[in-house]
């Protein structure tokens, strides 16, 4: 136990240290994916936190739904999914009660619900009313929205934090 509390707690240090897309820092000295260096990729991989065949990392720099997965393929992975209330509950923890991106979107075709790695769609957890593409198109999917903390489809160019998956076979 006290291990894990020490792992979270050094994940979390090392998630503030990440400096914002497109800004520069001087400890930094790989070119990086959209802002964030090559050598935060790397040390990141010390925070994957496992549930069944996959391992899971929230990544606390807001970027675009499309920078998020450019950069979960750089770990080795891609924008998390989820295939039931349990992986649900899980990748909330994970990523702090916060909203985040997830691999879930429309963009191919609007209504179209795919995840971002090709695997069927066996559960959503979306909010009331949703999706809505209020205000125009919304194609990407947000978990932990409002008070409900259930999905929401949300605009891809919005900056937000976001969840990675990869197997473990992988790593």
């Amino acid at each position: 136990m006290e291990l894990l509390v020490f792992s979270l707690l050094l994940c979390g240090a090392w998630a503030q240290t990440i400096p914002p897309p497109g800004q520069d820092d001087d400890n930094h000295t790989g070119v990086g994916v959209n802002g964030v260096h090559d050598d935060d990729v790397e040390e990141s991989t010390e925070c994957w936190q496992t549930f069944d065949d996959r391992s899971f990392t929230f990544i606390q720099s807001a970027i675009t739904w499309a920078q998020a997965q450019q950069l979960c393929v750089a770990l080795g992975g891609n924008l998390a999914t989820i295939h039931n209330q349990q992986e649900e509950q899980f990748v909330k923890g994970v990523a702090e009660g916060r909203d985040a991106w997830i691999g879930f979107s429309d963009a191919q075709e609007d209504g179209v619900w795919l995840w971002i790695n090709g695997e069927p769609v066996t559960f959503t957890g979306w909010c009331d009313g949703e999706p809505n593409n209020l205000h125009g198109p919304q194609q990407c999917a947000v978990i932990n929205y409002s008070a409900k903390k259930c999905w929401d489809d949300a605009h891809c160019l919005i900056k937000r934090p976001f969840v990675c998956e990869k197997e473990l076979h992988n790593s």
